[in-house]
This record gives structure tokens, C-alpha cells and sequence, in this order.
């Protein structure tokens, strides 16, 4: 089975043997104007010229900025565990969202001289954690919500395994698989799992889809988000999820993302450790974390007017100081999740680019 991550890998430098994966779709869109629901129904209204223009933007935006990899706008993409016209609707929606990313893909492979036409930026096919379908809830563990919230800080977010199984089973159904493969898509990246229940299901998934995943030669990474050092976001044991991830011979590639920047070396650490316990180090390390700042999941109070609230501990954090830090360490692929824009992956490139 091809590998396209440690081929492209392979393809570096010897002095930048990462990969750059892009930043915060939902972030960039709302510096594009849309509004915070608008941004997330996005995946949904492409039908929609402004959100298509807006969503293809950001494509082309992280694509000129250097990056090795573009993420597919489907994170959110309403997959409830529905059948018959309801889950073709959410099928054509991931559809359309893999073409729209490959339409930028190919417009910027145009505009680029002609030697450099040859290494097409790969495609990354989000799928959402199940706490995408929870009602009110966010799925960042550097979140403030309700106190309601706590209910579904627990194993499996309260839900049964079964039910966290049919969502997958609707997002990874054999059309969109099929679909992926032949149209660019490289890796199936499963993000902000907050669960080791919900790990444990997607690694059952993903092992009853293996032969489908080597016919369409597919690879997969999941990334974690996380409360401590030590605990997703439930709660759960960090390193009782890394080595289920670990053990699925299907996963190709693990790590962290929307997680607050100053757990990720220690976590970084942690994984490299428990993957070696595991005889798993041919694995590759994925973190893309957020900005730190904490997301407010609830209604605005008096005096506040944005959804993020800054952190005075990252007052003069730098991204790119921080992503070199994280390579040192033993990441593989880098990026970034809400509030890292293009601009701060650019200069991330650019520092590449001047050890070259």
C-alpha cells in the first residue's frame, strides 16, 4: 500500500524533514466576514456563492502561504446517525467540500512555475469528532461552557459505544470512501477526539474498513484534544488513547490538535514514549493546537464581545518559535487549528525555506 505522508516525508530536505499542514478553516473564514454560523454551516452551503468563494479562499490562502497539505472543509458536516435521503445529503456535501479543495488545488498548481507543477500539495479529508452532533456543545478542551457541560465530560461524552458507531459508520460509508480515493484525497484525518471510548470505536472502524482503506490506498491519522498533559478531554487517560492508536495497524499517523500550545511538548514526550513501549515508532507525530486563548461556548456576558478570550500566560507566545520547538521534539507534520491564520503558517514556511 502507498503511503503518501512518508513518501511526501521523503521528499523534504534533509534540514526539514516535516510536513506543513494548514491552520484554522473556521477562524479564517470569519476574518473573511462570515459570521460565526455561517462559518460553520459552510461544509453544508456551498451551493452558496459567497461561502463558496469564501471557502475556497481560505484554500487558496494556505495553499500560496507554502503548505504540503490542505485540509477538506468537513469537519462539521451534520453526520447524526440518519439513513436513506438524509445521509446521501451529508454524503454530497463531503463530496462537494473534496472538490472544492481540489479546485484550489489545481488553480494554485497553475499559477506556479513550471518545475514546481510536479508536487501537488496532498489532501487531508477532515471527519469530526461524534461531540460535533451534541447539542451545545464544542468539542475545543480549552473551552467555557455551561455547567450543563460537565454532563458530558465522561466516558463517551455519555453515550453508548453503539451510538458513536453509527456516526462513524455514516461518515466513512463506502461512497464517500470510494469517492475520496480516487479524487486526490491522501489521508483521513480524525480530529479533536476527545474520547478514549470514542478512539477505541474508531479504531474498530477503521479495521472493519482496512480492505476498503488499501483498495483506495488511504491513510489515516487521529489527532486528540486535551485537557492536561495526561487527559483528553473527557477526562480519559491520554496515554491509554495513544496506545490504542498505537496498536490499530490502520493508523498511520497520531497526535494532538485544538489543544492549548503549552501541553504539546510534554505531550509530544509522552507519545514517543508510549509508542515505543508499543514497538509502534514507525508512526508519525501530528500537532496542530490552537492559539491558546479559551473559547467561550456559551452566551456572550456583558462586556464581552468575542467568542475567544485571551490567555495573559500567551501574551507573547510565537507560533512559528513554538512549531520549531514542537519539530525538535519529534513532530512529523505541523500545522495549526482555531486562531492560526496563513499568515503565521507562511512565516513558519519561510523559516524553512532560510535553513535551505
Amino acid at each position: 500500500m502507498t503511503n503518501a505522508l512518508f513518501e511526501r516525508l521523503h521528499c523534504k530536505p534533509e534540514n526539514a524533514h516535516y510536513l506543513v499542514l494548514d491552520g484554522g478553516m473556521g477562524t479564517s473564514l470569519g476574518y473573511l466576514g462570515l459570521n460565526e454560523f455561517d462559518a460553520w454551516s459552510a461544509p453544508r452551503r456551498l451551493g452558496e456563492p459567497h461561502i463558496r468563494n469564501s471557502v475556497k479562499k481560505v484554500h487558496m490562502d494556505f495553499l500560496e502561504s507554502g503548505v504540503d497539505i490542505i485540509t477538506t472543509n468537513t469537519y462539521d458536516s451534520q453526520f447524526e446517525a440518519v439513513g436513506g435521503e438524509q445521509t446521501f445529503k451529508r454524503t454530497q456535501w463531503v463530496l462537494d467540500n473534496i472538490d472544492l479543495a481540489n479546485e484550489a488545488i489545481d488553480e494554485h498548481l497553475l499559477k506556479l512555475p513550471t518545475k514546481c507543477k510536479t508536487i501537488r500539495p496532498l489532501l487531508a479529508m477532515s471527519v469530526g469528532s461524534f461531540a460535533t452532533v451534541i447539542t451545545g456543545r464544542a468539542e475545543t478542551a480549552n473551552r467555557e461552557q455551561n455547567s450543563d457541560d460537565d454532563c458530558r465530560r465522561r466516558e463517551g461524552y455519555g453515550f453508548e459505544a453503539s451510538e458513536i458507531r453509527s456516526y462513524f459508520d455514516a461518515r466513512l460509508n463506502n461512497d464517500v470512501l470510494k469517492y475520496a480515493g480516487n479524487s486526490n484525497v491522501s489521508v483521513l484525518a480524525f480530529e479533536t477526539v476527545g474520547d478514549l471510548l470514542e478512539v477505541q470505536v474508531i479504531c474498530d472502524v477503521l479495521k472493519s474498513k482496512a480492505e476498503m482503506l488499501t483498495e483506495t490506498e488511504l491513510s489515516t491519522w487521529v489527532t486528540l484534544t486535551c485537557r492536561t498533559e495526561k487527559t483528553v478531554d473527557t477526562g480519559g487517560s491520554l496515554s491509554s488513547c495513544i496506545k490504542e492508536l498505537a496498536m490499530c495497524p490502520q493508523v498511520t499517523a497520531l497526535g494532538i490538535n485544538c489543544t492549548e500550545p503549552h501541553l504539546v511538548t510534554p505531550i509530544i514526550q509522552l507519545i514517543k514514549q508510549v509508542l515505543k513501549l508499543c514497538s509502534a515508532e514507525d508512526k508519525l507525530i501530528v500537532v496542530y493546537p490552537n492559539s491558546g486563548e479559551i473559547y467561550l461556548s456559551r452566551a456572550l456576558k456583558d462586556g464581552e464581545n468575542d467568542h475567544w478570550r485571551k490567555q495573559s500566560m500567551y501574551a507573547d507566545w510565537d507560533f512559528v518559535e513554538a512549531a520549531l520547538e514542537w519539530i525538535d521534539c519529534g513532530a512529523n507534520i505541523i500545522g495549526g487549528c482555531c486562531r492560526i491564520t496563513a499568515g503565521d503558517i507562511a512565516e513558519l514556511v519561510r523559516r524553512e525555506k532560510s535553513k535551505s
